[in-house]
């Protein structure tokens, strides 16, 4: 059809085509735009999850990679002091120093220079497990012997050039031997990693057992059997003698936090196995 000036116009029919072809392709276009945010969305939550677990393994190999198991060895010399399938109770290394002069009665002094740790000793809350060396004349064997801390002070020095000082008060007075200078002294914490329940979620939660904290998740949410722990001996095979473990193997599962309602929610699951830093034969 020719308009008054001489030129051809569109159809009616050519209009709807175009309308058709038009909506055809920005269709496409918006399906091509949301498939590509869902899947950018879904990547994202997958990268969330295994920095999750990734994170979760980290802290407890950090953890437990720490602990003594010597079996046949006394209760002070096994850091592991209950053990679960979904828990675990140990002593935690926060520390070490040296004794810096002979102990007095009920007080152990250790030199500033020498202790290292994620902080300094607190009182109610570290324990310390001072070094006796064993005595060949009674086949005696080196010992770990565990020491209640009831003050701590930073003001007393150590003696000569020794140069500033950490003082342990301690709640009891063990039976020690006459100990040298250089004495080492660990300080640890009572310390309980476990899988919990809060606000219909699973969390991997840890808490400092002396001072009767609640417990403070780390990682999660997680599935609800999304922690679990497997104790094996030092000769291979599980066990659950604490003196008897040579590494752990950690299960942790994470799931979304906030799922997306158009597929199925995402899991993502990382084992690890964690060799004891001194599993042997006592």
């Amino acid at each position: 059809m020719l308009n008054p000036a001489g030129h051809r116009g569109f159809t009616l029919v050519e209009i709807m085509v175009a309308l058709v072809v038009t909506l055809i392709v920005t269709g496409a276009v918006y399906n091509l735009l949301l498939n590509t945010q869902r899947l950018t969305r879904t990547q994202s939550a997958r990268v969330a999850l295994q920095s999750s677990v990734r994170a979760g393994a980290l802290i407890v190999a950090n953890e437990l990679g720490e602990l003594h198991a010597i079996s046949g060895g006394s209760t002070s010399q096994n850091d592991i002091l209950a053990l679960g399938a979904h828990a675990v109770t140990y002593r935690a290394m926060r520390g070490i120093g040296f004794i810096c002069q002979s102990p007095g009665p009920g007080v152990i002094r250790l030199a500033r220079s020498s202790f290292s740790g994620h902080r300094d000793p607190q009182a109610g809350r570290d324990e310390a497990l001072v070094f006796v060396p064993g005595d060949s004349a009674t086949s005696s064997e080196d010992t770990w012997v565990p020491v209640e801390i009831a003050a701590v002070a930073t003001t007393f020095a150590c003696p000569g050039i020794g140069g500033p000082g950490i003082t342990l008060t301690l709640s009891t007075i063990p039976s020690l031997p006459l100990l040298e200078e250089g004495t080492p002294v660990r300080l640890i914490e009572p310390m309980e990693l476990r899988l919990y329940e809060s606000g219909e979620r699973w969390w991997l939660g840890a808490r400092s057992v002396n001072t009767g904290e609640v417990i403070q998740p780390l990682v999660g949410p997680l599935a609800p059997q999304g922690f679990e722990l497997e104790y094996l001996h030092y000769l291979g095979g599980p066990t659950m003698d604490p003196g008897s473990i040579g590494s752990i193997r950690v299960t942790i599962r994470a799931v979304e936090a906030t799922p997306d309602p158009t597929r199925p929610a995402l899991e993502e699951e990382l084992t690890t196995q964690i060799t004891l830093r001194n599993s042997a034969v006592s």
